[in-house]
């Protein structure tokens, strides 16, 4: 099959929606399908904050479907999801098209974000199959009969190295310097234990988190960048906890816990609808944007003996998950279709 998918984020960005569709490309790949790739960097925005501003509708309006047996637009992501949706049912009707519901919205404007979200949720109805990454995601999809779920995964053989124990207790952070994301909420959480904060990531807030921990006096934390796989996962196999402080809907599936656990990490994430559902298992869950919740979990698996429970149902569950199975069930649902 001759397969498109329309994502707003792609490689060479490090992200959870750049991850997911590089490996679900790369299994289609392997089973023979060709697989093209359209994001947001090829489409004319705005960046305002943390939303992208799609006004490049004559690109949107005129990409090219004749070459592609399905189409698999990705989202929510304002101005790109919405637009491509109404672009391919209007212009190829009969095309075969999925619709990968990864997160919600939520930017800070409540009233609009709820409003964008409910559109949303009566929009996706115009693609042939809606596809969740976690049970958590049903909730929000108003046409069950078209709904799949299909999780996310994870290269376990990879990232399950050789643990190399480092000095003190190692927590880490791996994610885009966003707000959404709460790293603001972190720095603050470890303010006076002793720990080792190591911040893996980058974005326009980045320098902003830095003069955080300055503000705070904070000596334990160390800001690396994005980093390439191996040396993630040499971070990984070095650290204790990782934490997902997030604090909106705007957090996905989280990959890398799935990364973290395979590593035999302990994970400490919060309760949101797609974190809930993969992290529940073998993690600990906070509530969002609760400084003190976070600190007494850090706190509390900084006991090894404690820790080590978390980190062997991590390790069990981490197994699960694989890509080569997202990618089957993807080329299945396709199949389905055309």
């Amino acid at each position: 099959m001759r397969i498109l998918h329309i994502i707003s984020e792609a490689p060479p960005i490090r992200s959870g929606f750049a991850r997911s569709v590089e490996c679900l490309s790369r299994e289609l790949s392997k089973l023979g399908h060709r697989v093209d790739v359209v994001s947001a960097k090829s489409i004319r925005h705005w960046r305002v904050g943390e939303i992208k501003l799609c006004y490049d509708f004559g690109k949107i309006y005129t990409l090219n479907l004749d070459d592609y047996d399905v189409v698999n637009i990705h989202g929510h992501t304002p101005t790109f999801s919405d637009n491509f949706l109404f672009s391919v049912k209007t212009r190829a009707r009969d095309k075969p098209l999925v619709y990968t519901f990864h997160c919600l919205v939520n930017f800070y404007l409540s009233p609009i974000s709820k409003l964008y979200n409910k559109v949303m949720g009566y929009l996706i109805g115009l693609a042939d199959r809606i596809v969740v990454t976690t049970p958590s995601y049903f909730n929000f999809v108003r046409f069950s009969d078209k709904v799949r779920l299909i999780p996310w995964g994870v290269d376990y053989e990879f990232f399950h190295n050789r643990r190399e124990k480092g000095d003190g207790y190692n927590v880490l952070f791996v994610g885009q310097m966003r707000p959404y994301k709460g790293l603001s909420i972190l720095l603050k959480a470890i303010r006076g234990l002793n720990l080792t904060l190591h911040v893996i990531g980058d974005g326009p807030d980045r320098y902003r988190y830095q003069a955080l921990a300055r503000r705070l006096s904070l000596n334990n934390v160390c800001f690396y960048g994005n980093l390439d796989d191996l040396k993630l996962r040499e971070f990984y196999s070095r650290c204790d906890v990782l934490t997902i402080p997030s604090i909106s809907e705007n957090e996905a599936f989280g990959l890398v816990t799935l990364e973290a656990a395979a590593a035999g990490c302990a994970v400490i994430a919060t309760d949101l609808p797609g974190l809930r559902d993969v992290v529940g298992p073998f993690g600990v869950l906070v509530p969002p944007n609760d400084l003190e919740a976070l600190r007494k979990a850090l706190i509390l698996l900084s006991r090894e003996d404690v820790r080590s429970c978390y980190v062997e149902k991590g390790l069990k569950e981490a197994k699960k998950y694989s890509w080569e199975e997202t990618g089957r069930r993807y080329a299945e649902l396709y199949r389905e279709l055309v």
